[in-house]
């Protein structure tokens, strides 16, 4: 998977009693690891800025409702999510290739020790 990035500003769709609506464009619609790594790794700040109250949607985007006045702090820490859940799911997915590669490891090892005792099972 490619890493996630923004690709543009919040674009607000929609306002109801003060709060605004809106849509950030993402790279490309994240997998659901990915989501799940933004919501669980990433930190809560104080107020209503939480990972939690991000929803995403495949063709929208990542959404969420703010005030006007605290979009700009929405991005920063929309953006550091971003970042982090990144680099979570770049370390995941090394630590799984890590684990095929010593599970084929071992099923090779074990395929040779099996042939090689084969070979001399009725000496």
């Amino acid at each position: 998977m490619d890493k996630i990035s923004r690709v543009g500003p919040p674009e607000a769709t929609g306002v109801s009693d003060g709060f605004y609506s809106f849509v950030v464009r993402l790279s490309e619609p994240p997998a659901a690891h990915w989501v799940y790594v933004f919501k669980t790794i990433t930190k809560p700040t104080k107020g209503d800025i939480d990972p939690d109250h991000v929803v995403f949607d495949a063709q929208q985007g990542l959404l969420f409702a703010s005030e006007e006045r605290l979009v700009p702090e929405w991005m920063r820490h929309i953006d550091l999510w971003i970042l982090e859940a990144n680099a979570q799911v770049e370390a995941d997915d090394a630590a799984e290739a890590k684990r095929r590669a010593e599970a084929q490891a071992r099923e090779t090892r074990d395929a040779l020790l099996k042939q090689v005792n084969d070979k001399f099972k009725n000496l």
